[in-house]
């Protein structure tokens, strides 16, 4: 089980670095972070975001019973709390969709856990006024979220024997990688904000 959980963080804090550095630097998605958005730059920004809510899935480390540890539920996490619920939830659809078409035993339970991710999330920035959360706080919400992802595994997945094997095997896993990615996403924009005003400032 260490495996898997050094495994999944392997292949994924390196690239949700990366991933950030690169899409924050992009204008359209600058727009949308410092809420200067128009429609077409929402549309950029959902549509980048849900690719990486699908790679979230591809990136993943199989299971039991088709399930996969993996950080789809990364991608509408940073979209609801940059960019509110709306934009949370379209991100979590397109991840959900995905998977859902993967098939598997904890298809639905995955699927809900992404859209609700995104929407949650959302409500979290609205809740804050849409100022972005701190580093400790993200990484308290990712686990939150991952841990209702575990519960709607534990209530929708038949049987009970098979939900529970699921869970104990792919949370733990899910849990670090995707707070830990939370937290380096949320560095990486709290760093491009504080970057962009001391460019305008001079």
């Amino acid at each position: 089980m260490l495996g898997e959980y050094l495994g999944l963080f392997a292949s994924t804090e390196v690239f949700i670095y990366v991933f950030m550095e690169i899409v924050t630097k992009i204008e359209t998605i600058q727009r949308v972070i410092f809420k200067k958005a128009e429609m077409r730059d929402y549309a950029a920004f959902i549509a980048i975001f849900g690719l990486f809510s699908i790679f979230g899935t591809y990136v993943g480390i199989p299971g039991h019973y088709g399930s996969i540890a993996n950080i789809r539920d990364l991608a509408p996490m940073v979209a609801g709390l940059v960019a509110g619920p709306y934009v949370g939830v379209a991100v979590g659809l397109i991840g959900a969709i995905h998977r859902l078409s993967l098939g598997g035993d904890s298809a639905l339970a995955c699927c809900l856990a992404t859209v609700l991710a995104g929407l949650i999330a959302g409500l979290v920035y609205r809740y804050n006024n849409g100022t972005l959360i701190g580093i400790i706080p993200a990484m308290v919400f990712a686990v939150g979220i991952e841990l209702l992802h575990a519960s709607l595994a534990l209530a929708l997945i038949n049987p009970f024997t098979e939900a529970l094997d699921i869970v104990v095997t792919d949370i733990p896993a899910m849990i670090i990688a995707n707070s830990l990615g939370l937290a380096i996403s949320v560095i990486v924009i709290h760093n491009t904000k504080e970057l962009c005003r001391q460019d305008a400032s001079e």
